[in-house]
């Protein structure tokens, strides 16, 4: 046995252990990994790729070949994909092993890990806490070591949140650097798929296996791009950061305002220069992002609302109906408000490199006491914000909570394309606390 396979065996039998309680995983490809893993062990050393063995896992809904794709739905993807989704075959091009498809919230809408399909995900460190979502199953199976790496989606949040309340880096880059096709869609406009691991050199890894132009997505955008890892090494001497005020700092925590204020302080420390800053309109942000996010999920979800409503998750199609009762106009200022703010929001980029505020306001909430909409609304308050925006952002463990020892995420955004400039960031804050920025 190789040892591609030997660490594929025992991801698989840590996965074994531990999922029965966490339910990361809706679908665990045990006999296709295994195949992979000894394809890798026989590929010459020269011919290897840049993840060469790297154990990961993917959102379910995003296509494996000869696998359903369930969307955490029950009634969806009863015919197993015919083709990779593009980002599949790049982990596969770059020698990457798929243990198998996570669980998520139903159609990727849903901020707390809830599935009455096929389980409540459960949070890594606290099983009584919230798991986060929708991206729930990929987070989990990172912070808890059943994979090294995952891909979950993030369309107002789904792969940051996850990250920061069980305590993984997650990564959402500008949309349309990295392939959707194949992903099966919340909303073309603000999707985008979320490399997720323990560590900022791996997700550096994974997003430049995955950084390549595909001409089969129309979500995708050409051009030249600087390599995402091009300044990894270039540490926090000199790096312009904007502490974020005003609304994204509005109604924080005390506990969470701590540790990400003792984050900061330590990026300073390490020779970056921290300047308040504000960026004018975050307030109204999600509200206007909704406005065009939920018509257009509506319009992926139209024929199943009209043939069977009774398949959809009660509160998905709540959300689901607002969208379809949306007026264009409604949708079309919202559009127009949005090059606004990305005008007044770059703005704000070019006086500082990356901009820092918390992932989530609040401490990781229990399960049991989660209103679902109103959670929802209230975790993504700041991660809509940046998807609003649409340059590249991400969520890295800063540290525990005071009271609860729960995962607290520094969120850091910077300018569309400017992926290097985020990691580099991300990676230099890494640097300073003197390893992989785990919360345990």
């Amino acid at each position: 046995m190789g040892p591609v396979r030997e660490r594929v065996e025992r991801y698989l039998a840590r996965t074994r252990e531990r999922d029965r309680d966490l339910r990361a995983f809706i679908a665990v490809l045990a006999d296709r990994a295994r195949r992979q893993a000894d394809e890798r062990d026989a590929t010459p050393a020269a011919r290897r790729g840049s993840l060469h063995g790297l154990t990961v896992s993917l959102k379910d809904n995003i296509d494996v070949a000869g696998v359903r794709s369930t969307a955490g739905s029950a009634h969806h993807g009863g015919v197993p994909a015919a083709r990779d989704a593009t980002v599949t075959r790049l982990l596969d091009d770059a020698g990457a092993v798929v243990l198998g498809k996570n669980n998520m919230a139903e159609f990727a809408m849903g901020a707390t890990g809830r599935n009455a399909v096929f389980g409540d995900c459960r949070n890594a460190r606290d099983g009584h806490r919230i798991a986060g979502g929708s991206s729930s199953g990929s987070g989990v199976a990172v912070a808890a070591e059943l994979v090294e790496a995952a891909l979950g989606t993030d369309t107002g949040g789904s792969g940051r949140i996850p990250a920061s309340v069980n305590g993984a880096v997650g990564l959402r880059p500008t949309v349309g650097r990295v392939s959707n096709r194949g992903v099966f869609p919340v909303s073309p406009s603000f999707d985008t798929v979320t490399p997720i691991a323990g560590d900022v050199r791996t997700v550096a890894r994974v997003l430049a296996a995955l950084d390549r132009f595909d001409p089969d997505d129309p979500t995708a955008v050409p051009g030249e791009r600087t390599p995402v890892d091009a300044l990894l090494g270039a540490g926090l001497d000199g790096l312009r950061v904007g502490v974020a005020g005003g609304f994204l700092a509005d109604g924080v925590e005390p506990g969470v305002r701590r540790v990400v204020a003792t984050a900061t302080e330590l990026m300073a420390r390490h020779g970056a220069t921290a300047t308040p800053v504000t960026v004018a309109g975050a307030e109204s942000a999600q509200e206007r992002m909704l406005e065009i996010m939920y018509p257009e999920a509506a319009g992926v979800h139209a024929e199943r609302m009209r043939a069977d409503p009774c398949s959809i998750d009660a509160d998905v199609l709540r959300r689901l109906r607002i969208g379809a009762g949306t007026p264009e106009d409604v949708t079309q200022r919202a559009r127009r408000w949005r090059r606004d703010f990305q005008a007044r929001a770059s703005e704000v980029f070019s006086r500082v490199d990356v901009v820092v505020c918390p992932t989530i306001p609040v401490d990781v909430p229990r399960a049991d006491a989660v209103d679902l909409a109103a959670s929802t609304r209230d975790l993504a308050r700041f991660t809509y914000v940046w998807a609003m925006y649409g340059g590249p952002s991400m969520s890295v463990p800063c540290g525990r909570h005071p009271e609860s020892g729960m995962p607290v995420g520094l969120h850091l955004a910077a300018a569309p394309w400017r992926e290097d400039v985020l990691l580099r960031a991300a990676a230099g804050y890494e640097a300073a606390l003197g390893g992989r920025p785990n919360a345990r």
